[in-house]
């Protein structure tokens, strides 16, 4: 369809009044719904980079998916509704709800800085929409001032097109018909270096918020700052030093910009607490904290940052009006280290990539490990229709679903045993929708050369094996995360037009410690219609 639509009405419907916005996605445009009294709505014409029917299957599988989500989102007052999605001539449309009022980019401006009270309240403006938006199992993806809408009826903060949706546009297929890997989706300066290697999680857009928080107190654009060896970014000297800002503000922010998402805040929840705690004291006589880096700064470095915090179990509560979200309340107490998203994604979002999770070496699985008793962990069922899947998995780790809009699972994290143990070892399962032609050795040919591609150029032939009764493949490879070294086994079956994946991810030196319990969560494993 051509892309200048103005002056053209679409679906018998909706009339194309003007355009909004161009970007690499699509184009958005306001239009007037012709069967709703004229009602002013926005029109978002997302293009696919290719006519390939592969590609275009694809693609409708995910505008779809997107659209569903939004549906559901949309019941919150602080999301535009969706009010219609369709397919004209192989573009994708979405009509939304219109809101009046400008952007964030027009507040936050360059060599103005916002003061404490301003800035904490846009802090809880955001993440009050943000705690929805993760109740929801939706991750964002391009949190930043120019998508976040100051509602002129009532001031309050809308945050608008959601990054995820871009999929549907990036996605490519190769010559095979199979799904490639998709650029990263989201806006540099507002993303977190686990985002930028396309394994993005909640505390990706706490990174994003925080970076918006910073910019307005500091009045300094994000790419501006310099980072110190570490990768943390030193922001703390660009704050007036006239001013008297409160040390737990700071360090708030710090921890949700974290390099490390693992050091990171998880959820907006986790922020929400902390700022109701800070509300609660006193800062009039609190001196302000200027902190110079005591590291060499390494100005080539990029200013990202990965890592999730503790995990709350308190749910806030939401009013009855659409979601709108009532004051939280403080957490009682802290809760155990974060949860890693994991693994790289392969032509089919094989989740080879791997885990963000890792810079480690810590045995997790406590005194289990310690006495490499195998029969002394407690195994529990997991089980999801939806998702097509059961599997036994260690009672002491946590899990943490997984939802890239390609592949979909879930991921099973070991616990911390010790403030000495940074690493948490993982197993991750990724369902993968597949053409219903596709062989087990075609699969896995694919699988061997993205391994070798994106991991390990040595990764040896994969040998048989089996997932629970299922045939199955199985090769153990080499890796980075951050710099350090893992060592992974992936193994993989096919079932119900789905590739079954599953990547265990450890330090080499723990590696083989690990292997018992893994063995048996492999034997449990079990496809199900």
């Amino acid at each position: 369809m051509d892309a200048n639509l103005v002056g053209q009405t679409i679906q018998g419907r909706y009339y194309i009044v003007k355009q909004l916005g161009r970007g690499g996605v699509g184009i958005t445009f306001v239009a007037q719904d012709r069967q709703c009294f004229d009602a002013e709505c926005v029109v978002k014409q997302l293009k696919p980079k290719s006519d390939n029917p592969k590609t275009l299957e694809v693609a409708r599988r995910l505008f779809n998916r997107e659209a569903e989500i939004l549906n559901r989102l949309g019941y919150c007052d602080r999301i535009p509704r969706l009010l219609a999605y369709f397919e004209d001539n192989n573009d994708f449309f979405l009509v939304q709800e219109l809101v009046e009022g400008e952007d964030l980019s027009r507040e936050i401006v360059p060599n103005q800085r916002w003061s404490e009270a301003k800035t904490i309240t846009l802090l809880k403006d955001i993440l009050e929409v943000l705690l929805v938006v993760q109740e929801h199992s939706v991750i964002h993806r391009d949190i930043k001032p120019s998508n976040l809408m100051r509602r002129k009826k009532d001031d309050k903060i809308v945050l608008i097109d959601f990054g995820s949706v871009k999929q549907v546009s990036t996605q490519m297929i190769d010559a095979n018909g199979q799904a490639k890997l998709t650029v990263a989706v989201g806006t540099k300066s507002y993303m977190p270096m686990e985002q930028m290697m396309g394994r993005p999680g909640y505390y990706s857009d706490i990174y994003a918020v925080g970076m918006i928080a910073i910019q307005a107190l500091t009045g300094v654009l994000p790419k501006e700052f310099d980072v110190d060896e570490d990768r943390e970014i030193i922001w703390r000297t660009q704050l007036d030093s006239q001013v008297n800002y409160h040390p737990k503000l700071l360090d708030i922010l710090d921890k949700m910009v974290r390099n490390l998402h693992q050091k990171r805040y998880s959820s907006a929840a986790n922020v929400l607490a902390d700022l109701e705690k800070l509300d609660s004291e006193q800062n009039n006589n609190k001196a302000t904290i200027i902190v110079a880096s005591q590291h060499k700064i390494n100005p080539e470095q990029a200013s990202n940052k990965d890592s999730p915090p503790e995990k709350v179990n308190q749910q806030f509560p939401v009013n009855s009006d659409r979601n709108l979200l009532s004051k939280p309340q403080p957490q009682p107490q802290p809760q155990p280290k974060s949860k890693s998203k994991s693994k790289f994604k392969s032509k089919f979002t094989i989740t080879i990539l791997g885990t963000v999770a890792s810079l480690f070496a810590g045995l997790g699985l406590g005194h289990y490990y310690q006495s490499k008793n195998p029969e002394a962990i407690k195994l529990s069922l997991y089980e999801n229709s939806d998702q097509g899947f059961k599997i036994d998995y260690p009672e002491a780790w946590s899990q943490q679903k997984r939802d890239d809009f390609i592949s979909s699972g879930v991921i099973f994290i070991s616990p911390l045993e010790n403030d000495a143990d940074t690493f948490e070892e993982e197993v991750s399962i990724s369902i993968e929708e597949i053409s219903a032609d596709m062989s087990l050795a075609e699969y896995t040919d694919e699988s061997i050369a993205e391994i070798k591609k994106l991991s390990d150029p040595g990764v040896g032939a994969a040998q048989r094996i089996t997932l629970g009764k299922d045939e199955a493949r199985q090769v153990v490879f080499y890796g980075l995360e951050n710099g350090h070294p893992v060592r992974r086994m992936q193994a993989w079956s096919i079932k119900n037009n789905r590739a079954y994946v599953i990547t265990y991810t450890a330090a080499p030196d723990t590696y083989d410690s690990y292997l018992p319990v893994i063995k048996k969560m492999m034997k449990s494993f079990q496809a199900i219609p």
